[in-house]
């Protein structure tokens, strides 16, 4: 899917990438029609030869053309290839927006397992998705754009998506909306995340302290297990007064 809204915001910020794009795959396919017919037509001849075939002219002259052809064949194929890795590196630039849009998608996807009455179509998102670049604040500078995209884009499909939501559950798409792109920007821990979302905590396990439950303590000696909260659990059993 990513992949595939690339290719549509690639051909709407650069038109020319995407019909250049387009064109080099048509003729890598030529290429290969070519080929193999001069292929078949050259192992049909040899085939069909009799005695000492180097006497037959036709066939020399088909293996003489067959060779010249391949060869530039050859040399148009490694020239499309550059051009392609050119192409390819500019559209890249673009790859941000296509995959902040991919995420939504896949959040909105999974919405009816909260309501079975939530249900997105990709051609419904596509149509607001195309919008939304069309609504994005135009900038010279490709990484600004990108960005003024990524900003469009994101505020389009939550607007578009949360007038269909019940009250109660806008909250919670807002909140996975948030936690998946931070998780994307590998801005927030994932383990971290998953504390805070189901609270692991060990059980049978009694608190020293008054002002903790047994509960909170056994998600305060889960919370000491990682690596950036290690000796969370000594420290407030050794201070407590000051907890």
């Amino acid at each position: 899917l990513e992949d595939q809204l690339l290719a549509e915001v690639v051909s709407k910020e650069r038109p020319d990438l995407e019909s250049l794009k387009s064109e080099l795959t048509r003729q890598q396919n030529e290429f290969k029609i070519v080929l193999k017919g001069l292929e078949d037509n050259l192992l049909s001849r040899l085939s069909s030869a009799e005695g000492n075939f180097l006497g037959d002219t036709a066939l020399v002259e088909n293996l003489e053309t067959t060779k010249r052809t391949a060869a530039e064949i050859e040399v148009k194929v490694t020239e499309a290839k550059v051009t392609e890795v050119k192409i390819n590196e500019a559209r890249e630039w673009y790859r941000p927006a296509a995959a902040r849009a991919s995420l939504l998608f896949f959040i909105l996807n999974d919405l009816n397992k909260i309501n079975p009455l939530y249900q997105f179509s990709l051609k419904a998102f596509s149509v607001v998705f195309n919008k939304a670049i069309e609504r994005a604040t135009p900038a010279e500078e490709v990484k600004v754009r990108v960005s003024n995209l990524i900003d469009s884009i994101t505020w389009s499909v939550f607007i578009y998506t949360t007038r269909g939501l019940f009250e109660r559950d806008k909250l919670t798409f807002t909140a996975q909306v948030a936690f998946q792109v931070l998780l994307m920007k590998k801005e927030i821990n994932p383990a971290e995340l998953d504390f805070l979302l189901r609270f692991p905590a060990q059980v049978n396990v009694t608190s020293p302290v008054d002002f903790l439950s047994h509960q909170s303590w056994g998600g305060v000696k889960a919370l000491s297990q990682m690596e950036e909260f290690r000796n969370f659990d000594r420290d407030i059993e050794g201070s407590a007064k000051r907890w």
